[in-house]
Order: C-alpha cells, then sequence, then structure tokens
C-alpha cells in the first residue's frame, strides 16, 4: 500500500534547494556562531556592569555604617575589646588557674558534686565533705583570688582568627563556684556564719570577674556563676541567724557588678566577631585565610579556586554585612537602657524587625536571632540581685521575731530603707509566707502573675507551659514543691 507514495529522486538540485532554504531560516553554523557570541559577550557586559554598580552601592551602605561605628568610638576589630594589662602578682586569673590544678576529684566525689542538692543521699554528703577537707588548698587559693580586684583571664585578644578562640576557664570557674558554695553550705549548717558569707561573697567576686568578657556565651557564665552564689546564699540564709547590721555589711561587701553593661560590652564582643566573618567572605581574605589556616594541605593555592564564587557573591554578602549592622545598632542601642521594661518591650519589636529583613540576607536572618532575646538573660540576674536583698531583710525579721513576716511591708521599717520593687510591674515583689518558710518571686517578662510557677513548668498538671516565666528566689517554698529535678 505504501508503493503509491514513492518519494522522488534526491537530485543535486533539490538538495541545493533545501540548503538554501535552511540557510536562511537558521544561517551558516559560522554565523549562528557568531550570533552567539554577540549576545553573550552582550550579556556578559550587562551582567559586569550590573555586578559592579551594585558592588560600588553596597560598598557605600557598608562603608557609611562601619564609619558610624568609628564615629561613636565603639570597636570594629576583636583586638580593641583587650582590657589593659594586669601585672602577673596581681592577676586573679593566674590565681584561680592554681586553684583549678590543685583540685583532685574522684568519680565518686564528681558524681556526688554534680548531683543536685535537693537529690543528694547522706552518703553522697558524707562524700563531698571528705572532697571539701582534702581540697582545702584549692579553696584557699579560690578565695584568695576572688578577693583580687584585677582579673584578666587567658585570651588572645589580638589573634588573627577570633572565631579559634577557646575559653576554657569558663567550665573552670563553674566548677570552682560550685566548690565554694558547697564549703559555704557546709559551713552554714555547722553554725559558722561568718565563714559560710565570706564564701559566698567570693562566688559572687567570680561572676564580677567574669562579667567582663567580650562574648555573649561568657556573659551567660557569669550569669551562672552569679546564680550559682544566690542558690547557695538562698541556703546559707536558711541556717544562720543576722542581725540588721550583719546584713547590711554583707550588702555592701558585694561586687557592685552592673549587668546592663556586662551585657552591652559581650554584644559589643559578638557583633565584632560578626564583622571578622563577614569580612572573611572578602575573595582576597578567604583566600589568605584558607592559606594560612591549612598549612598541610597538599595545594594551599587551591583555596583560590573561590575566589570567582566569592567575587561574585560580594554585594551580596556587603549589603548582607549592612543589614547586620543596622540590626546590630538596634540591639546595642536597646542594650544601652538599663530599664528592663524597655529592653523587654524590645525583644518583640526585635523579632518582627529580623522577620522583615530580606531573605536574601542569610546570614543577618540565620544569626540575629540568637540575640534577639538574650536581654532576659541580662534582666533576670538584676531580678535575682533585688530579690538578695529582700531575701537578706527576710533573715534579719526571722531573727528578731522568730518567723517571717505574713506581709513584706512589715519589713520597711525593719530593714531602715525602701525595699526593692519588682522590676517588671514596678510594684513589690509577690511574697508569701508559707508554713516556716516563705516565697518570693517576680511576675517575669509575661507581667503576669503565674501563682510562682518556674521554668516554665506547671506543678498542678505535670505538663510545660510556655507561657510561664516567674522568676523564683531560690530555697522559696514553691521551689520545695516542685519535682527535685526541677528544683532550681
Amino acid at each position: 500500500m505504501f508503493s503509491k507514495f514513492k518519494l522522488g529522486p534526491k537530485t543535486p538540485e533539490i538538495l541545493e534547494k533545501r540548503r538554501n532554504l535552511r540557510r536562511k531560516i537558521i544561517g551558516t553554523p559560522g554565523r549562528i556562531w557568531r550570533k552567539t557570541r554577540r549576545g553573550l559577550a552582550w550579556t556578559l557586559a550587562i551582567g559586569f556592569i550590573a555586578h559592579s554598580a551594585l558592588n560600588i552601592y553596597s560598598s557605600v551602605l557598608l562603608n557609611h555604617e562601619l564609619s558610624a561605628i568609628r564615629e561613636k568610638g565603639e570597636p570594629l576589630q576583636f583586638a580593641e575589646l583587650a582590657p589593659p594589662d594586669v601585672p602577673d602578682s596581681q592577676n586573679a586569673a593566674l590565681v584561680y588557674a592554681q586553684a583549678t590544678k590543685t583540685l583532685h576529684f574522684s568519680g565518686e566525689e564528681k558524681a556526688a558534686f554534680n548531683a543536685r542538692s535537693s537529690q543528694r543521699t547522706p552518703q553522697q554528703q558524707q562524700i563531698i565533705a571528705a572532697a571539701l577537707t582534702k581540697n582545702q588548698k584549692s579553696l584557699n587559693l579560690a578565695r584568695r583570688a576572688a578577693s583580687m580586684p584585677l582579673c584578666r583571664f587567658p585570651l588572645d585578644y589580638k589573634t588573627a582568627n577570633p572565631t579559634a578562640l577557646l575559653f576554657p576557664y569558663y567550665a573552670e570557674m563553674r566548677e570552682l563556684a560550685r566548690l565554694l558554695s558547697a564549703q559555704a553550705t557546709l559551713e552554714a549548717k555547722n553554725g559558722e556564719s561568718a565563714a559560710a558569707l565570706r564564701d559566698v561573697r567570693a562566688v559572687f567576686n567570680m561572676a564580677h570577674h567574669l562579667s567582663n568578657e567580650p562574648a555573649l556565651i561568657g556573659f551567660l557564665v557569669a550569669g551562672a556563676v552569679d546564680s550559682i552564689a544566690n542558690q547557695a546564699l538562698a541556703q546559707v540564709l536558711e541556717n544562720v541567724p543576722l542581725t540588721l547590721a550583719q546584713a547590711r555589711a554583707f550588702q555592701t561587701s558585694l561586687p557592685a557588678t552592673d549587668w546592663n553593661r556586662a551585657f552591652h560590652h559581650c554584644l559589643l564582643g559578638e557583633r565584632a566577631w560578626g564583622i571578622f566573618a563577614l569580612e572573611l567572605m572578602n575573595p582576597l581574605g578567604f583566600a589568605n585565610f584558607a592559606a594560612e589556616y591549612t598549612p598541610d594541605s597538599p595545594e594551599p593555592s587551591q583555596s583560590w579556586a573561590y575566589y570567582p564564587l566569592l567575587l561574585l557573591l560580594r554585594p551580596g554578602l556587603k549589603l548582607d554585612e549592612v543589614q547586620s549592622l543596622r540590626l546590630w545598632k538596634r540591639q546595642l542601642d536597646a542594650a544601652s537602657n538599663p530599664q528592663i521594661s524597655a529592653f523587654s518591650n524590645f525583644n518583640k519589636t526585635m523579632d518582627q524587625a529580623i522577620e522583615k529583613v530580606p531573605r536574601t540576607a542569610i546570614l543577618t536572618r540565620m544569626l540575629m536571632p540568637v540575640f534577639s532575646s538574650s536581654g532576659d538573660n541580662r534582666d533576670r540576674d538584676e531580678v535575682r540581685r533585688r530579690e538578695r536583698e529582700i531575701a537578706l531583710a527576710l533573715t534579719v525579721y526571722r531573727t528578731q521575731k522568730g518567723q517571717y513576716p505574713q506581709k513584706m511591708k512589715e519589713l520597711n521599717f525593719l530593714w531602715k530603707s525602701a525595699l526593692p520593687l519588682d522590676p517588671y510591674s514596678n510594684k513589690s515583689f509577690v511574697y508569701r509566707r508559707e508554713n516556716s518558710g516563705f516565697t518570693l518571686y517576680s511576675i517575669g517578662v509575661n507581667r503576669k502573675d503565674d501563682d510562682g510557677r518556674v521554668r516554665n513548668y506547671d506543678g498542678g498538671s505535670g505538663n510545660w507551659r510556655p507561657d510561664d516565666d516567674d522568676i523564683v528566689w531560690s530555697n522559696s517554698a514553691i521551689k520545695k514543691q516542685l519535682p527535685p529535678v526541677l528544683r532550681q
């Protein structure tokens, strides 16, 4: 059946006509290549001009932000955060290091120390007492270091790579703080009031020494050591009597740690780290950095392979850094405000500002949320400081009257001065006497009385409640009603 549709012969004339028709429609191979090459050249030229214009524009914006920081006298480089040099003979950090070296714990002793105080068995208490006796040299060195006014920890501020810095002394300081706190608690139970208060004061001094750290983690460790001191003080105050003069003298002897300044300082350090990390994305800077910090690489020059990619991404990275610096400005301006209410409200607006950052600013959107809520830690440190003064006044009242007051207003006359207010409500802290003890707490960030529920735990239902955030004084009666694992 297909024989009816036989094609005619392909004569040279027909083939030539087909070739001519194809040339008219498509063009010759050489002509196609010339058109493609010309189009590609124009595309590259336009792309180069657009990239150069964007790079110039982003450089202008970035230089403006960096100049504004410099005009305020704030550090751009990590080395600028270095504190003044301290002579070795006056440096508490070196004595802390000696205390750590002389500290010796067996595995059993470490387990006893690491157990929560509310969960320790009588046998563990005996183990701790023996360990404290064995480590008296370390305790004496820690006391000596804590009493020294100057402290500069061994941190290389001039390093070419700040991101490689390590902070081993943070864990060491916490260990020494727990050691002194256990000693203070034991002394209080043995009726050695002066010695117990001396060792609690030493832990507060340790927190003060850590309050000048240039990193957020350092600020958090300082707050953790301060919390250890407050927990120890709460246990000591349960076991020792205090006159008004003794309480006043103890309060006056404590370091005047400015948590607002400490928080602002650590944010300056974090911003300097961020600037270093983003500037590292400069093609030349990255290549040199990689060559310097990968000396074992068989081909150190292979890092230059990233040069074209980083060069292409450079305008976007600059704009990312601009967004980051603008958010840092808002963060630092808010952190310089000592009013707790102002900063806690700012946290919400900061989160909203981060959400509005262009999605192309990937690094900014990844890193900045870490810092938007960090101000709450500063505020908790201030709340604990105020609760501490009230706890001292309550101990004086108990010493004089034999019991805690029914209402906190009964303390005012005895304390001879106005008691501090809850910074979240600008009213008195919530207080109630419970049997032979008391409960004292702040209403927290949500500005709502959650009946003393701490750490987002609802003791009634046994569930976690994300909206509860009361800040309760250590050893308050309500904390003793929680499951042991949650008593902090």
